[in-house]
């Protein structure tokens, strides 16, 4: 009898062991995974958390080898503001970079060195560029020629504005050639022959700085 008794206490006292082992480790392992729940998204090889907020203070990367788009966000939702992408920065800051100039197909932006699209002319046949829609005029100096003397009368833009149609004011000898008139990228020209005073005219596309 004695030796069941001894038998007994035994496995009692090891139960009690067991049990009280098995609740450490249960309690351990709460504590680790509401540990780790608190830190997903803010250690390295953390996860990010959908539906929360992710706070690091390190660059995040996502790279591979993807015959298409490597990162896709599509947004269901119908409601008003809803969008795919919201990138948000201090004042002053660009909310992105990027490190290509090839065009994007169907990107639209609402305006262009701070100009909307009105503010600017149709592309034409002859030109590679849109020209602003704000224009000014330009007269040069008035030059007086001699009797037979052949030189020119200028007209320039402002710095950085483009010329787009130049011509001539005749001051006196109406009667007497204007053998040129032409217009480079920041002016007029007017080539004539005396007697006579031209004043040579530019029509100006204005590109920032604006005039006022």
């Amino acid at each position: 009898m004695q030796t069941m008794k001894t038998v007994i206490s035994r496995i009692w006292w090891l139960g009690r062991g067991t049990a009280t082992v098995m609740g450490l480790a249960i309690l351990l392992a709460l504590t680790v995974g509401l540990a780790s729940t608190a830190l997903a998204g803010t250690g390295i090889g953390a996860r990010f958390d959908l539906g929360k907020t992710n706070t690091v203070n390190t660059l995040s990367s996502l790279a591979g080898s993807v015959a298409g788009p490597s990162l896709k966000i599509d947004n269901n939702s119908t409601g008003t503001g809803a969008t795919a992408l919201r990138l948000e920065v201090e004042p002053g800051k660009p909310p992105m970079s990027v490190n290509s100039t090839t065009e994007v197909q169907g990107l639209n932006v609402d305006s262009l060195d701070g100009e909307n699209s009105s503010d600017f002319l149709q592309e034409s046949s002859d030109r590679d560029d849109f020209l602003p829609h704000r224009t000014y005029q330009k007269s040069g100096a008035l030059v007086t020629l001699g009797v037979n003397e052949t030189g020119f009368a200028r007209a320039d833009c402002d710095a950085g504005d483009v010329a787009l149609s130049g011509g001539y004011t005749v001051g006196f000898g109406a009667s007497t050639t204007v053998f040129s008139v032409g217009t480079g990228a920041g002016g007029s020209s007017v080539g004539f022959t005396g007697p006579r005073a031209v004043i040579a005219n530019v029509t100006c596309a204005d590109f920032p700085p604006l005039r006022p």
